[in-house]
């Protein structure tokens, strides 16, 4: 059996917890195939925790925050963050003496593939990275830790991302292939639990001006005098919920839009369920999780051309997509579902079928098992 040392920036706590819950996912399919896995994963403060064996929680000056959201400019921040490498590099240390581990996948390029080379450089443990939409749009861009992301994915055996432009973006950053590797939340809802469709649009996910939340309040504001028996529902929280509860009045539009911050899973998956539409005017992302739960939802989507969202909503036709910034074409396309377009479901467990996290845990288990067998040392060449 293959002995596999996770590193993770978040590990769920629970299966409500919204910290990269598809890694939970990730980790149970891996475990299915006989692969041994120890998930490292800093400390974060919860209200339960549901781990099953072997979840390291290492701590490191900080409960509340993730390292990602610590200000740069704080002193306290900067000592926070080197108890945080000091910490998780010993701990990674100490574990791989006590496990003799076989291979290491690092998520995310940072902090967590910095660990990993740190043990290869040590004691010569191969490892793989999986790339997130943060480490090469904003981390990669610093002085000092974009150098760093760069020499992880150089030095890795294996370089995943969860996006297909992301990918293209990381090979021209580091100049070696990089594979498309899904993530995807599993979403455990009965077809039969959904209630019947309501003239309700939902918009899943973090709460601040980059997810484009304010751009579709303007939309929603553009249609709500022809449509007036239609709401909008936020769900998430961020930074940016009291500016938006501040805008929901100052357009007079309380009775129509609420803001439920955060659900429980089974919560936000049954409001999804009875919606017309999901609604991610994103500016930033890569490929939402909040997109694949649509998908096995089989709701239709409106999406900015952001990433790979339109990539996906165009290949299975499951929705509509719109450019960022643009409350005009949002507004446009809700206009469309209310007035009845419609799609075919079956296209919906395709783009699922694609995206399923238990085929992106068997493809990594694949390749695993074949590199080790073969020898670890052999790694990918650079790109010309």
């Amino acid at each position: 059996m293959i002995k596999l040392l996770l590193i993770s920036n978040r590990y769920p706590a629970h299966p409500d917890d919204g910290a990269s819950p598809f890694v939970f996912d990730f980790v149970k399919r891996l475990r299915q195939k006989d692969i041994d896995v120890t998930v490292l994963t800093p400390y974060h403060k919860a209200d339960r925790y549901d781990d099953e064996y072997n979840a390291i929680r290492f701590k490191w000056s900080e409960a509340k925050k993730t390292i990602g959201s610590l200000s740069k400019y704080s002193p306290l921040s900067w000592y926070k963050i080197y108890k945080y490498f000091k910490n998780g590099v010993s701990q990674s240390i100490a574990l791989h003496e006590k496990n003799n581990f076989d291979f290491t996948l690092a998520l995310w390029s940072a902090p967590s593939g910095i660990f990993a080379k740190k043990l290869k450089d040590m004691y010569g443990m191969p490892y793989a990275v999986w790339c997130l939409g943060s480490d090469i749009h904003s981390y990669a861009q610093l002085p000092v830790v974009g150098k760093k992301i760069i020499e992880v994915i150089q030095a890795a055996d294996r370089s995943y991302s969860d996006g297909i432009a992301l990918s293209e973006m990381a090979e021209k950053l580091a100049g070696r292939e990089c594979h498309f590797l899904p993530s995807m939340r599993k979403v455990d809802f009965r077809e039969e639990e959904q209630a019947g469709t309501e003239n309700l649009f939902v918009c899943p996910g973090r709460v601040c001006k980059s997810k484009g939340v304010f751009d579709l309040l303007e939309a929603f504001h553009l249609i709500i005098k022809e449509f007036p028996s239609w709401s909008l529902c936020y769900i998430g929280d961020g930074p940016d919920i009291s500016k938006l509860q501040n805008k929901i009045k100052t357009l007079g539009l309380q009775s129509r839009v609420k803001n439920l911050g955060f659900l429980p899973r089974e919560k936000m998956f049954r409001i999804i369920s009875s919606a017309a539409a999901a609604v991610i005017p994103t500016h930033v992302d890569s490929l939402p999780l909040t997109f694949s739960e649509a998908m096995q939802l089989k709701k239709p989507v409106i999406v900015t051309d952001i990433g790979d969202l339109k990539h996906f909503t165009e290949k299975y036709h499951t929705g509509i997509v719109v450019p960022p910034n643009s409350p005009k074409e949002l507004a446009n396309a809700m206009k469309n579902i209310i007035q009845g377009m419609s799609f075919d479901t079956r296209r919906f467990a395709l783009c699922v079928e694609e995206l399923d996290v238990d085929r992106s845990a068997d493809t990594f288990t694949e390749w695993l098992k074949n590199h080790l067998s073969h020898g670890a040392n052999q790694k990918e060449p650079a790109l010309c």
